[in-house]
C-alpha cells in the first residue's frame, strides 16, 4: 500500500499554491515514499531530485562556502517540477485516474502561460533552438495570443488560476488514487467466487 506516500503527494500539492518552498519539500518526500512504497524506482528518483534541489538552494543561501550549490540546486528543483508533472500523468494513466490527468494538463498549461507571459519569451525560444528558428512557433504564437490573453486577465493570473486549480485535482487523484482498483478487486472477487 502507497498510504504515507499518497497522503505526502495529497497534502504537499494541495498545499503548493500557498507553502511555496514548503510545498515542495512535502511532494518530494511524498515521491520519494510513493516511489519506495509501490517498488517503481523512477519516482523515488523524482522526489530524490526535488529534495536535492531544495538542500541545494538552501546551502548556497545560508552557507556562504556553498553558494555555488544555490544555482545547480535551482536547476534540480526546476528540473524536479517538471518531472513531476510527466510523472502525474503518467500515474493518471496508468490507473485511469481523470483528476490527476487533468491535474497534470492544468499544471502543464500553467507552466506554458507562466513562461509565455515572461517578458523574455523570444530570447528563450531562440537559445531553446539554438537561435536557428522560433521553436515550434512558440513566440509567434504568443505574439499572436497576446492581446487575448491580457483581455482575459494576463498570462499571469490565467497561469495562477490554473495551477491553483491542478494542485487542488492532484490532491483529490492521489487521495483516490487505489479506490478504482481496489473495487476492481472486489468485484473480481466476487465473480471468482461465484463461479464455484
Amino acid at each position: 500500500m502507497q498510504r504515507y506516500g499518497k497522503l505526502l503527494l495529497s497534502i504537499g500539492y494541495l498545499s503548493a499554491p500557498f507553502a511555496g518552498p514548503g510545498s515542495a519539500v512535502i511532494t518530494a518526500a511524498g515521491w520519494l515514499s510513493y516511489g519506495s512504497e509501490s517498488g517503481k524506482n523512477h519516482l523515488s528518483m523524482i522526489g530524490l531530485i526535488g529534495l536535492l534541489g531544495v538542500a541545494g538552494i538552501l546551502s548556497g543561501t545560508y552557507v556562504a562556502s556553498l553558494s555555488g550549490l544555490q544555482g545547480a540546486g535551482g536547476v534540480l528543483l526546476l528540473l524536479y517540477f517538471a518531472l513531476g508533472v510527466a510523472a502525474i500523468w503518467m500515474l493518471g494513466s496508468e490507473h485511469n485516474n481523470s483528476a490527476l490527468k487533468a491535474a497534470a494538463m492544468l499544471l502543464a498549461v500553467s507552466w506554458l502561460l507562466a513562461v509565455a507571459g515572461a517578458s523574455d519569451i523570444s530570447s528563450a525560444t531562440s537559445a531553446a533552438s539554438g537561435t536557428v528558428i522560433d521553436w515550434g512557433g512558440v513566440s509567434w504564437a504568443n505574439a499572436a495570443a497576446h492581446n487575448v490573453i491580457q483581455k482575459i486577465g494576463g498570462s499571469a493570473a490565467i497561469a495562477k488560476a490554473l495551477a491553483l486549480l491542478g494542485a487542488v485535482l492532484a490532491s483529490f487523484g492521489f487521495l483516490s488514487l487505489n479506490e478504482a482498483r481496489t473495487g476492481i478487486s472486489h468485484e473480481e472477487t466476487i465473480f471468482s467466487i461465484g463461479t464455484y
